[in-house]
């Protein structure tokens, strides 16, 4: 099945749950304002479903459009949306009841540069964990024609305090990430607070490595490798490696992969007696975590 052959069977699909009343609104993809892009579209009405726009550039993270509208949608969600989704219901953010999942087969999205889109270079998972009607593509999309792009990117900085700088050096705390990240939906972000000051007068190096440390801490075990952070951020900061490390670290130790089980109560959210301690005096050496 092709993008196109998804599209129309999203089209009717989509129209079919408007024109019964099962839901007041669809959270989907139109044609965006630059060229092969796409933006979020606020479905109403059967009629505007024909406008809806569904290929390789509509990569954006739809989910935390729901924290807004908890009731009587239905969203889109490819993988990474339907793994945001998870970790909201896990979270007690939404409730599934409310929501329709239309699932979509993802083979891969592609960024500007016509390579793999930031997240879907190393995604796992090509269908969505849950969803309530699921929108295959067969054949016609190859998932290795997106890992064989990913392949010619750039090699890792090496050395990761090295790696880490020269993202530092790029950054302009303009707080892009945080504001399409779904994990970050805190009222009052950290940074933000005056007591304690983590934003200094002077934005240097090291503000923005309190900014970035401090967010990859709060997202260890929550991180569904959407990879919006990288979409949307100005200055081209990659800084998701960083966060990939801790949702693998969390994965190894604890056996718990976010955003595929709504029952699952995340790894950092919860407190076992007999849990391993990595990393700390007398703590239980772990070989898959510490690679010795």
């Amino acid at each position: 099945m092709s993008f196109e052959k998804q599209r129309i069977e999203l089209i009717d699909t989509c129209k079919n749950l408007l024109k019964e009343g099962k839901v007041n609104l669809v959270l989907g993809f139109a044609e965006g304002q630059a060229e092969m892009s796409a933006s979020p579209f606020f479905i109403r009405t059967p009629e505007e479903t024909d406008e809806m726009k569904w290929d390789d550039a509509c990569s954006m993270t739809l989910a935390k459009y729901l924290l807004e509208k908890k009731e009587g949608a239905a969203i889109i969600a490819k993988p990474c949306d339907a793994r945001a989704i998870v970790m909201y219901l896990a979270e007690n953010q939404i409730e599934r009841d409310k929501l329709t999942i239309i699932g979509v087969e993802c083979a891969g999205m592609k960024g500007k540069d016509g390579l793999a889109a930031p997240g879907c270079e190393d995604c796992k998972l090509r269908i969505p964990p849950v969803y309530d009607i699921l929108v295959g593509y067969g054949d016609g999309l190859e998932a290795e024609a997106v890992q064989k792009a990913a392949d010619t990117m750039e090699a890792e900085l090496s050395g990761k305090l090295t790696r880490f700088q020269k993202e530092m050096e790029k950054c302009i705390l303009c707080f892009s990430c945080r504001q399409a990240c779904y994990g970050c939906y805190c009222e009052s972000c950290f940074i933000d607070r005056e007591i304690p000051n983590w934003l200094p007068k002077e934005l240097d190096t090291g503000a923005k490595m309190v900014f970035h440390l401090g967010r990859a801490m709060h997202l260890a075990g929550r991180c569904v490798e959407c990879g919006a952070c990288e979409r949307v951020c100005p200055s081209g900061v990659n800084i998701r490696y960083l966060v990939k490390d801790l949702a693998e670290f969390c994965e190894a130790l604890y056996g718990y992969q976010p955003g595929v089980n709504p029952e699952e109560v995340p790894a950092m959210t919860t407190f076992d007696m007999n849990d391993k301690e990595v990393g700390f005096i007398g703590g239980e050496h772990n070989e898959a975590c510490c690679g010795s």
